[in-house]
């Protein structure tokens, strides 16, 4: 399964891939067309710098609309939680459809990082990437993203089943980074697991 993980990886990379967190994506960009995103978030590890945290489940939300012309509009929002701290973040891209199933996009992230040991800051990062899937007919879809805006940096490798005719459940690993949430060169990190539904219209 690491070795999986690590193909594809290297394979979004190859693509010259950039940004973080989506759950499966929409492929139908038309006008109108929607995805809305919601589940749980389960950490196996956060640390704020070198701190090692206890860890603590939360939740992730999110929706893309499909605008016409192979362009479409995403919104997320991550709650990267720990006992000690957490770090909330949102974002809003533009996706560009380059190739069946593969979407570069551009955007912006909002991440506001609070603590009880140390001073939690509010960072904004401009943010490029690209999303890709692939369909295995009868399986499953494995999808992916990986990126990197001015002050975050992150990837997320999953798989979704169609369990209705709109209605698909996605699992995930993610490795997501905030850079100076705690003041300079003081980094948030978070790795886990997401478990959630996506809903498309």
């Amino acid at each position: 399964m690491k070795k999986s993980l690590s193909l594809m990886t290297a394979a979004l990379l190859a693509l010259g891939l950039s940004t973080t967190a989506f759950a499966s994506p929409l492929k139908n960009y038309d006008a109108g067309h929607v995805a809305i995103d919601a589940g749980v978030t389960l950490p196996s590890s956060v640390k704020g710098d070198n701190y090692k945290m206890s860890k603590s489940n939360s939740t992730y939300a999110g929706a893309t609309l499909g605008i016409g012309n192979d362009m479409a509009l995403n919104y997320k929002w991550n709650n990267y939680k720990a006992d000690e701290a957490k770090t909330r973040a949102q974002q809003f891209n533009l996706m560009y459809k380059v190739l069946p199933g593969l979407s570069a996009y551009a955007g912006y992230l909002h991440a506001d990082t609070s603590c009880d040991i140390a001073s939690g800051k509010t960072k904004n990062s401009g943010q490029l990437g690209l999303s890709a899937a692939y369909d295995i007919p009868l399986l499953f879809t494995v999808w992916g993203n990986v990126g990197v805006g001015t002050k975050n940096a992150g990837y997320e490798i999953g798989v979704s089943k169609a369990i209705f005719n709109n209605v698909e459940l996605n699992a995930s690993y993610y490795d997501q980074k905030f850079n100076d949430a705690f003041g300079d060169d003081k980094d948030m990190k978070a790795k886990g697991v997401n478990l959630g539904v996506t809903v498309k219209f």
